[in-house]
């Protein structure tokens, strides 16, 4: 019995996880195969919804109630939302039913039901080795002269940051190979930001090794900064202009890309409607896109009084989760953070972004895991 759910719940990770992995294989199918866009979108969609569905029915299945309750309350939301903010109709509903109800919300429910934290690290850690094969496979092509790279490409890099900050962490050679590749390749073709957050999760791992590692670390990170301008040539020469290491060396790489006026507009909108915001995708109503910032977003879709209430319950729920861990647990949240939530300061929302859901499951599964540990301990000291 034991063994069937392991089995099972091997399935429902893996069919939550394997994002990243569907989101480069599509680059390939584009770019190396050539098959039209809006092909690969419905190969993709499929690839998503099959395994998913399977993994929905299952966890469905344990703990019904909670699914009724948390698609009960949503549904309630986007009903207020459609009658309250009309004018958001028109990206309410077609946004919602492609992401958020379908992918966003059974994410964080089916892996904060599966039985430990330890079967979501062995899936996500094969499906990075699968996407580093992926990403090699597109990259010789690169080289033979199948496919011509443009000068950045948003969606690959993202679609890397997970599986690059699952083996840098498993900290064995081959998989450190592998990130250093990975971290190239987002540096090649990849926007800086998911760059930016790998640098960020080394410079928060180093802090926590052993002075001896550190030290080794903070070597091999200088070494790998005086080659930058070297890399950046050798890129040049072959046909790649890195829009990353460009913007660095030329002293831009906090270059706000006209975030700048889009925070600066949307502001101005909050504050004119504090109270109540301009409710769920009202910043597409505005922008015709999202507002690329997680904390704006939340405030212009909840008002003032809403969004100081869903960002104080997360921070509490993220900081007493983390309190309550062991070394292990809080490496592996710190990581699911900054592959779910730090992208989300800079670009993305959170109405449609999986890896959100994925991070929201993965917090309070750690934290029903600690629960388990605790009580067992109890038991342990009181037998």
């Amino acid at each position: 019995m034991e063994n069937n759910r392991s089995h099972t719940d091997f399935f429902i990770a893996f069919a939550v996880l394997w994002q990243s992995f569907l989101v480069i294989l599509q680059q390939i199918l584009i770019s190396v195969f050539y098959i039209p866009a809006d092909n690969t979108t419905i190969y993709r969609v499929l690839l998503t919804a099959i395994p998913l569905s399977v993994a929905i029915g299952i966890t469905l299945n344990r703990q019904w109630p909670i699914f009724l309750l948390v698609y009960g309350i949503t549904i309630i939301v986007l009903l207020l939302n459609e009658i309250v903010f009309p004018q958001n109709e028109e990206f309410l509903w077609p946004l919602s039913l492609r992401f958020l109800l379908p992918i966003v919300i059974p994410s964080a429910l089916c892996l904060m039901f599966i039985s430990n934290v330890e079967v979501v690290e062995k899936v996500i850690y094969k499906i990075s080795w699968g996407t580093t094969l992926l990403t090699l496979f597109y990259v010789v092509n690169f080289f033979l002269g199948t496919i011509k790279l443009a000068s950045y490409n948003m969606s690959f890099s993202y679609a890397l940051l997970l599986p690059i900050l699952t083996l840098y962490s498993k900290k064995n050679v081959y998989s450190l190979i592998a990130a250093a590749f990975l971290f190239i390749t987002i540096l090649a073709i990849g926007s800086r930001g998911a760059a930016i957050v790998f640098v960020l999760y080394v410079i928060y791992d180093i802090s926590q090794s052993n002075k001896k590692k550190a030290i080794i670390l903070f070597i091999l990170s200088g070494v790998f900064l005086f080659m930058i301008p070297l890399l950046a040539q050798w890129l040049q020469n072959i046909g790649i202009s890195s829009r990353t290491l460009n913007l660095l060396i030329s002293g831009n790489i906090n270059y706000m890309s006209g975030r700048d006026w889009i925070y600066n507009k949307m502001i101005n909108v909050f504050w004119n409607n504090p109270l109540t915001g301009i409710g769920l995708f009202g910043d597409r109503f505005y922008l015709g896109t999202y507002s690329h910032n997680l904390i704006l977003e939340l405030f212009l879709n909840w008002g003032l009084i809403g969004a100081t209430l869903i960002i104080f319950f997360f921070l509490s729920k993220i900081v007493l989760t983390f309190k309550q861990s062991d070394k292990n647990y809080k490496n592996i949240l710190v990581k699911y953070f900054f592959a779910g939530v730090m992208p989300l300061m800079v670009s993305g929302s959170y109405l449609t972004d999986y890896d959100l859901g994925i991070f929201i499951g993965i917090l309070f599964l750690i934290s029903k895991d600690n629960k388990k540990k605790n009580l067992y301990d109890f038991r342990i000291y009181f037998a």
